[in-house]
């Protein structure tokens, strides 16, 4: 893959969506970094970004008269398509059962003050990384214009992380594969949990109980009701805080287990995941910044 293939896949989760939030090349360099590491030069992601901002079908825009780079789209409004696909195919996708369950996650978590960092679900389940992870930062401050200011970013460790699996159920067999996929995918985290919809019957949830306190997975169970229709994928992902905070109000959930808490990253774990990589660049460029926008607060996609 060269290098603007690779930027036209990831530019889209890094960028703003406004032109009033663009950033200079300098941060979309360290941001870009952020995912690819050290493999190109500033000059070369510079020439990249100056001919891709030419391009007027690309995602990439670039402030006229003046500096700043930001996100061009027909919808100037933060989306979970990015991670579905594009286009129609990313509307009708966000509509499967899974992909709503994702969205809810999302919100859930940064409801919650949480970052979330999301993976591409166009492969489906993935034994090499869970499907988002939940990152608790240093004590802070929110600023007017809903950015979050941390006070002490001088180590990994300041930050925490939760390795979330979701699993939509569809037979017992399919609960006890996310439960171990979670395992498998969470070990190098501090925590790490399986969100399960519809809750599971009586028999599951009590597997579940034991399978959780041998091996320390919390889990789950959002107990979403037949007849309650939820909206798409990319409109619960685009709600409102607190149109959000409402529907996950209305939707019971019970936890099974409490995830029990590591003190610490296990790199070597990590290592054997090159998946875990970028999230881990990620929050090390935010911790490095000690700040994040308020659309990195919500989201930032692989």
């Amino acid at each position: 893959m060269t290098l603007r293939e690779r930027l036209l896949e990831i530019l889209p989760g890094l960028l703003p969506h406004h032109p009033e939030q663009a950033i200079k090349g300098t941060e979309l360099i360290a941001r870009v970094r952020a995912v690819l590491g050290g493999e190109y030069s500033d000059h070369s992601l510079r020439s990249q970004f100056s001919f891709i901002a030419l391009d007027p079908e690309s995602c990439l825009a670039r402030i006229e008269n003046g500096q700043g780079y930001y996100l061009r789209s027909p919808e100037a409004e933060e989306s979970l398509q990015g991670i579905f696909g594009s286009g129609e195919d990313a509307r009708r996708e966000g509509d499967d059962p899974r992909h709503k369950l994702l969205a809810l996650l999302v919100r859930l978590y940064d409801t919650a003050g949480l970052g979330v960092f999301v993976y591409p679900d166009s492969a489906g389940e993935s034994w090499e990384h869970p499907d988002l992870v939940a990152v608790q930062w240093p004590a802070g401050r929110w600023t007017p214009e809903g950015a979050y200011v941390m006070k002490n970013t001088k180590a990994r460790h300041r930050a925490r992380f939760r390795a979330v699996c979701a699993v939509v159920a569809d037979s017992p067999e399919s609960v006890r594969r996310g439960f171990f996929r979670a395992l498998a995918c969470g070990r190098w985290a501090h925590e790490c949990e399986l969100v399960v919809i519809p809750a599971a019957d009586e028999s599951v949830q009590a597997e579940l109980a034991d399978l959780a306190a041998a091996y320390g997975v919390g889990v789950r169970l959002l107990a979403l009701d037949d007849d309650m229709e939820l909206e798409g994928a990319d409109a619960i992902f685009r709600m409102p805080a607190g149109e959000a905070r409402n529907l996950l109000a209305a939707i019971p959930q019970y936890t099974v287990a409490l995830p029990q808490p590591r003190q610490a990253v296990d790199a070597a774990a990590a290592e054997t995941l090159p998946a875990t990589a970028p999230v881990l660049a990620w929050a090390d460029s935010c911790l490095a910044r000690g700040c994040l926008e308020s659309y990195e607060m919500r989201v930032a996609v692989n």
